[in-house]
């Protein structure tokens, strides 16, 4: 028998589907079937904190008056605008990539990228693009970062500028006129385009440290100087006596005051309820932490030192955490570069492959260069000595060019 079962055909194994069924091939869950927000033809901002407090993303720019939310942002801005920046020519004509080094040595690259670099806080940045005509080409003059309370978006992801005369729906916006760098969104902005805020997550920190402060202040006005009682007979009239508390209170200020003979004051020193300032301390030091942790990952860098805490191997572990979020928005900076370069290829030339910028630490640079010229110099490239000296840090003697 199991001779006679090795010899029979093999039965074809049964197919659950020969086609895609409808219910399987299309997309079911959609925003459009449950916004009604949708109908007046624009997508809501989903941030919360925006929502329940029936503001704009204006309230965010806000939290930049605070010291440690200032001071960490700059903190996470500075770390990737110190990388350096270059243009891959890659296999592109000469005349071509030189266009762009030449247009990108003429503008304010660190000014864009500071501009890019708002994304992470907001969620998104839009970046108004002014072209020109620049000889035989159409170049981008001018790259303008603009409030992001402007804009809104439509179902499909869509950029709109938000007018007097169209607040509801926004007016459409031409194409190749404004970037927007989007952060954490980028593989599905049809579902969130305003992207992942920072800043919401110091939204409450911040909230709760003003009023710390202001307690804080009314406690040291209270139990830091020292009572001044008043003394009169006791059968002094009520005007007499608002009258001299009215110097009392004059003293608190200029220390100076005009009183009868037989009236005294008394300086009682505050109790030992100072101690208590403390908890006002913890709870802004908390509230700084917090925003430390959201915009830059970790605390060391910021409040460690304050803190007079912080080991060595604690140190490599928030360092790596920062090379981990640099990373994160250089790659933010590299795609918007990228995009204007495609669209000044795209109007300009709209063949051939495009070259492309990216930014590296300057650790990085020799061995990034030298990688991508070991290839070129296979391909016949040959490079001068000037080129050694000024990309390897070489001096003019310590090599023989071939």
């Amino acid at each position: 028998m199991k001779l006679l079962n090795f010899f029979k055909k093999p039965q074809p194994q049964k197919r659950y589907y020969r086609e895609t069924p409808p219910t399987l091939g299309q997309e079911l869950a959609r925003r459009e079937n449950l916004d009604l927000s949708l109908v007046m033809g624009y997508l809501p901002d989903p941030d919360e904190i925006l929502l329940n407090s029936g503001r704009d993303i204006s309230a965010y720019r806000q939290l930049m008056a605070d010291s440690q939310v200032r001071a960490c942002v700059n903190s996470r801005k500075a770390g990737t605008m110190s990388l350096l920046w270059e243009i891959d020519r890659g296999r592109v004509k000469s005349k071509q990539a030189k266009l762009i080094q030449d247009l990108y040595n003429d503008l304010d690259i660190d000014a864009v990228n500071s501009a890019i670099l708002n994304a992470p806080m907001f969620g998104y940045q839009p970046i108004e693009v002014i072209w020109d005509k620049i000889g035989d080409y159409i170049l981008p003059v001018q790259l303008l970062p603009k409030n992001q309370e402007w804009f809104m978006f439509d179902k499909n992801g869509k950029l709109r500028f938000s007018t007097l005369n169209n607040c509801l729906e926004g007016e459409e916006l031409p194409e190749r006129k404004f970037l927007t760098p989007t952060y954490n969104d980028i593989h599905n902005k049809n579902y969130n385009p305003y992207g992942d805020r920072v800043l919401s997550s110091c939204f409450w920190p911040v909230t709760f440290k003003k009023s710390g402060f202001k307690w804080w202040v009314t406690f040291t006005e209270k139990y830091g100087m020292p009572y001044i009682i008043g003394k009169l007979p006791r059968h002094t009239m009520d005007s007499e006596r608002e009258g001299m508390k009215d110097q009392l209170e004059a003293m608190v200020t200029d220390a100076v005051a005009v009183i009868s003979d037989d009236a005294k004051l008394e300086f009682i020193e505050p109790s030992a309820k100072t101690s208590h300032s403390s908890l006002y301390e913890n709870l802004i030091n908390a509230c700084d932490h917090s925003i430390s942790k959201a915009i830059l990952g970790q605390t060391l860098t910021t409040d460690g030192a304050q803190r007079g805490s912080g080991s060595y191997a604690l140190g490599k572990v928030h360092a790596g955490v920062r090379e981990d979020i640099v990373y994160s928005d250089k790659k933010i900076v590299e795609r918007t570069h990228n995009q204007l370069i495609r669209w000044i290829w795209e109007i300009n030339f709209n063949t051939g492959e495009i070259p492309g910028f990216s930014m590296f630490a300057e650790e990085e640079v020799n061995k990034t260069l030298a990688e991508r010229d070991e290839i070129l110099v296979r391909q016949g490239v040959r490079f001068s000595r000037s080129y050694y000296a000024a990309n390897y840090g070489l001096a003019d003697g310590d090599f023989e060019a071939g």
